[in-house]
């Protein structure tokens, strides 16, 4: 991480919760407008909700935490309109904050100027300010300036993913195979499920995303306690003849989308993946879309032969 740089412009400052969220909701939905899912979506109109509840009720800061809303951040202005944005997250991972940088936004009539450089270090200054062990963020596949600009800052590439959707009101269903066997998963397919979700979703990648491999376990006390605690899973196997080939589990989403956890067998993925989550569109709601966050490049056709697009990488 740079050198401690201090706000020299006077066109950057910290995020001011009580007036910046509709300029910030505007700049993310320009900015973002051709790559935004259901939940980012649903990320803006909750940033507009808070807005409005600030402005009305005089709601106090502490309770904006119950909003997903950039608390954190700075913004860029420009004859004191926002054009410019970046969200800062804090995490603890192993007993150490760690901050995600995310929503780094710069209005399209003012890129090329150097401001998602500037508020980019200035985001990384202020979260070794903050004790920091590291600061992570991500970007997609396709935006190569944003790439470059981050390896020039000292950001090093950790991981490739793919995000893959589908939405069952305007995707058909997969035919399910006739060759694979599905049925509900049970604690003797565990040992294999636990290492291949391990592989498939490593510490140093799950630790920003809904992921928890002991809240997957199988077991009847695990199950009860979720159905006291009004929980809700879905857990099914996928075997060819004496073959194991993997697991899925859904779990609701916070927002719009729920999420597959998907755990294939390393030899057989593209079978596994096709053949589970074509089960998935039988089981699941009608009405909601669904998510799955795998390492870019495996188990793609099978995903896709699935009815799965792939939304980012």
């Amino acid at each position: 991480m740079s050198a401690s740089i201090a706000i020299t412009s006077t066109h950057l400052r910290p995020v001011d919760m009580r007036k910046d969220l509709p300029g910030i909701a505007d700049l993310i939905e320009i900015c973002f407008a051709s790559t935004m899912d259901a939940d980012g979506r649903e990320y803006v109109r909750q940033i507009r909700r808070m807005a409005l509840e600030m402005r009305g009720l005089g709601i106090s800061l502490g309770s904006v935490r119950r909003f997903s809303v950039p608390i954190q951040g700075y913004v860029w202005l420009e004859n004191n309109r926002i054009v410019g944005n970046l969200t800062l997250i804090p995490y603890f991972k192993g007993g150490k904050v760690v901050y995600m940088i995310a929503n780094v936004a710069v209005h399209p009539e003012f890129r090329r100027r150097g401001i998602a450089r500037q508020m980019t270090q200035q985001g990384m200054n202020h979260a070794r300010d903050h004790g920091a062990a590291a600061t992570w963020l991500q970007v997609r596949e396709d935006n190569h300036e944003a790439s470059q600009l981050y390896l020039s800052l000292g950001f090093i590439e950790r991981a490739r993913r793919t995000t893959w959707t589908f939405d069952p009101s305007a995707q058909p269903a997969a035919p399910m195979l006739p060759q694979v066997t599905i049925r509900r998963r049970t604690a003797n397919d565990w040992h294999f499920q636990r290492r291949w979700l391990l592989e498939i979703y490593p510490p140093e990648i799950s630790w920003n995303l809904p992921f928890n491999v002991d809240r997957l376990r199988p077991g009847f006390w695990r199950e009860f306690l979720r159905w006291m605690n009004g929980e809700r899973q879905e857990a099914w196997s996928a075997w060819l003849a004496d073959r194991y080939l993997g697991a899925a589990v859904w779990e609701p989403g916070n927002v719009i989308t729920d999420v597959i956890w998907l755990a294939t067998n390393p030899l057989e993925e593209d079978l596994a993946a096709q053949a589970l989550l074509a089960y998935s569109h039988r089981v699941l709601s009608p009405r909601r879309p669904v998510t799955i966050n795998f390492p870019a490049g495996f188990a793609a056709k099978g995903i896709q032969s699935a009815g799965f697009r792939a939304h980012n990488t």
